[in-house]
Order: structure tokens, then sequence, then C-alpha cells
């Protein structure tokens, strides 16, 4: 369940630009994930995701892997 969740939400940052635990949330109970804030605020720290700037000038969630990939390719 948790790894499901967890490779839910990889897929959902690297899909749309999620900027808050609240809109996280949101994506996955309407996926059909059942979750709560505390499981959202542990899920990001299990995976390690950081907000970083994005194009539009806002701030979202992000692999670092990611972060790294935008960084070689500048």
């Amino acid at each position: 369940m948790k790894s499901g969740r967890h490779a839910r939400i990889l897929e959902l940052i690297s899909e749309q630009s999620i900027e808050t635990q609240d809109d996280l949330l949101n994506c996955l109970k309407r996926d059909g994930y059942k979750a709560t804030q505390a499981t959202i605020s542990r899920d990001i720290k299990d995976l390690r995701l950081v907000k970083a700037l994005d194009s539009d000038g806002k701030y979202r969630y992000m692999s670092p892997a990611k972060i790294k990939m935008k960084k070689i390719k500048s």
C-alpha cells in the first residue's frame, strides 16, 4: 500500500504542479488512496521530495533527481 502510494506520488509530481500537501492529498484521494496530512508529510520525507521553483515562478514538489536533471540540461 505504501509503495503504491509512493509510486503514485512520484507520478503526480512529475505530471502536474503540486504546490501544497493539501493539493497532493486531494489528488491521492481522487485516485482512491486513503491518507491523512500526517501520512503525506511522512511520504514527502521518505521520498526526500523538495519544493523547487518551476518555470512558472511557483514552488512545487519535485524529486531531487528531477532537479539534478534540470540543472544538467541548463
